[in-house]
């Protein structure tokens, strides 16, 4: 098995820890053999590369089919929906279950466990309204980005909201004490190495921008750890889940600040 290949099974598998859409079946039998768990931990941030940079061509092409407005919209729109749907809505579930936990006046670190992403079980009127706020939100700054030729950003987003639910995935389970993802202290930095050497290319369109999301994604990664650490005894998908939907939405804030200082 060469290098490429192995990395390659790597990110398949760091697939299925990440999103829900199903792979076809051509590449699940091409790439789904045993891999370590080191190489899965590599595999997070190339596949926030590679489905960054599907998006980002899909924002060239509505833009060159379209005029830049329309084309700018139906992008951000693409992008709203792939953000929401990669985990079946669970991490925007969260984030709404996690608003109106403090709106009742509940402090997080005590309902933080009790937070579901089942829309179901939800049920409050008021869900409506901040899921649609923060959708037009999340829409406009998409727009402004991709309006302003930063569509390359999407992959910073994707690299960074995985880059840090990888390495959550490395921490103990709250439960069982056994990592989601487990790989020995010292392997990992090759999540941070691989995100690295993608942000090194990033650099040469976002200057100023991949600075400032590098030092989110290192404050996300390692705060989030130690707040879950602390307070839980360590983590759950869920809370990887929450992790990494607030970290897409830094980036996304950055991204825009970083394109709004530039012109």
């Amino acid at each position: 098995m060469t290098k490429v290949e192995k990395y390659l099974r790597g990110a398949f598998h760091a697939w299925d820890f990440l999103i829900d859409f199903p792979l076809p079946e051509s590449v699940r039998g091409r790439f789904g053999g045993r891999v370590d768990s080191t190489t899965v931990l590599a595999g997070f941030p190339l596949v926030g590369l590679a489905v960054g940079l599907l998006l980002a061509l899909a924002a060239v092409f509505c833009s060159a089919v379209f005029k830049p407005v329309a084309g700018s919209i139906i992008f951000a729109i693409l992008a709203v929906v792939f953000l929401d749907l990669k985990d079946s809505a669970r991490g925007i579930g969260l984030l709404t279950s996690a608003f109106l936990v403090r709106r009742n006046g509940i402090h997080l670190s005590e309902a933080l466990p009790r937070l579901t992403g089942d829309w179901e079980r939800i049920g409050n009127p008021l869900a409506s309204v901040f899921v649609s706020l923060l959708e037009l939100g999340k829409t406009a700054l998409l727009f402004t980005l991709a309006f302003n030729g930063a569509k390359l950003w999407i992959v910073v987003i994707l690299v960074g909201a995985f880059v840090v639910q990888g390495m959550l995935a490395t921490e103990p389970d709250r439960e069982s004490g056994v990592p989601i993802l487990a790989v020995p202290q010292e392997n990992r930095r090759v999540c941070w190495w691989t995100a690295g050497i993608i942000g090194l290319f990033a650099l040469l369109f976002f200057p100023f921008g991949v600075l400032a999301a590098a030092l989110v994604v290192y404050f996300c990664a390692t705060g989030f750890a130690g707040y879950f650490r602390r307070n839980f005894g360590g983590v759950t998908p869920d809370f990887i889940t929450l992790a990494g939907t607030l970290t897409e939405l830094f980036l996304l804030v950055i991204g825009v600040l970083s394109v709004s200082m530039s012109n």
